[in-house]
């Protein structure tokens, strides 16, 4: 792992305003924290551990966050006991509060901040972002990492600008190389470990990290669009057994993978790459077409045909949850053919044009 300031070039052709901060510090700091998810959590418990143990950084520490029945955040700040704001009602964070905030925090929080409210800070707002900007800008960083393939990881540090996602200068940066077989629960954790980190540097003066901070570069921009329900789904003709190894690390930890059946939809668990030649030489000369299913007893899987090979899963869910050979006696042996609908992921349009080479 290493850490890095790089001064990048610029585009000439990008205006953003210029924001105003504070050239003097009075620690310990007034905090309020933006979040909403199990990376935001992780920072906001690292907040609190300084704020509970460590006086001399964090002396006040509040949350603002939105409404949401599976909100991570909102269910942490209560067994906290941390005051807690709902987004976007912020009246009672910038003038009901006992204390004037210095510095804003946010993590994976998923909302544009107007500069009203940026400007209230006289520090600013920081945001701990999981990747290396610009590459994927967005909502979704650690899952397109993961699914394109990058061989490195990383952790940003930037300035807020209002009404603008991830576009901000960066103060610190830290860059780690990722596994083969990196999951997205375990990216998130590592990525949160680190900009934990980042963060205790920034804070120690925030004003430095801002006068040493750089503008990103107008080169290597990708985005980390928000995710929908198709991009869980395989497209067997024009995804490879890689792209699919990927996005199961990289999804598998929120939902399974998904394809359909003639349009009844069909879960897959348990992926299995399958390694043995003679067990894939078999399979090509029942079958050359992507969507193809044919169960095998070797490997206790079902084995689909995709773009470049074959890939197993040893469980589906059609109607319900079974193991392959179950799935085999119920619905395979019965086709002469089986074979998977191919649906479109719209993710690797993003992907294919953004994957770095190896």
């Amino acid at each position: 792992m290493f850490i890095f300031y790089v001064r990048w070039p610029t585009s000439r052709h990008l205006r953003f305003p210029k924001c105003s901060y504070s050239t003097s510090i009075v620690k310990p700091l007034n905090v309020a924290f933006f979040g909403s998810d199990i990376f935001s959590m992780h920072i906001l418990e690292h907040l609190y551990k300084l704020f509970a143990n460590d006086k001399s950084r964090i002396k006040h520490l509040e949350v603002v966050t939105t409404i949401s029945t599976s909100n991570t955040v909102m269910h942490g700040a209560e067994k906290l006991k941390l005051t807690t704001h709902i987004w976007p009602n912020t009246d009672a964070l910038l003038s009901k509060s006992s204390v004037q905030f210095d510095i804003g925090i946010l993590a994976s929080f998923g909302q544009l901040l107007p500069k009203k409210l940026i400007e209230c800070f006289p520090l600013g707002i920081i945001n701990v972002h999981p990747s290396l900007l610009p590459r994927w800008r967005g909502s979704s960083p650690l899952i397109y990492t993961i699914a394109s393939g990058d061989q490195i990881g990383g952790v940003s540090i930037m300035d807020i600008r209002p009404k603008h996602f991830d576009i901000g200068p960066i103060l610190m940066q830290q860059s780690f190389p990722l596994s083969n077989n990196i999951k997205m629960l375990e990216l998130l954790e590592t990525t949160a470990n680190i900009g934990c980190s980042l963060l205790n540097t920034v804070l120690e003066d925030p004003i430095k990290a801002r006068q040493n901070s750089q503008e990103q570069s107008s080169l290597g921009v990708a985005y980390a669009h928000k995710l929908n329900k198709h991009a869980f789904y395989i497209d067997w003709f024009n995804q490879t057994v890689e792209d699919i190894e990927r996005l199961y690390r990289a999804l598998n930890d929120i939902a399974n993978l998904r394809t359909s059946f003639r349009q009844k939809p069909v879960r897959l668990k348990l992926l299995t790459l399958i390694h043995d030649q003679n067990i894939i030489d078999n399979l090509n000369v029942i079958s050359s077409q992507p969507g193809t299913a044919i169960y095998n007893r070797t490997l206790e899987c079902v084995c689909i045909r995709c773009k470049n090979g074959w890939i197993g899963f040893q469980k589906i869910a059609y109607r319900k949850s079974m193991y392959a050979r179950d799935f085999q006696n119920g619905y395979i042996s019965k086709i002469d053919r089986f074979i998977f609908d191919s649906i479109h992921n719209p993710l690797f349009d993003h992907i294919y044009d953004r994957r770095l080479p190896s």
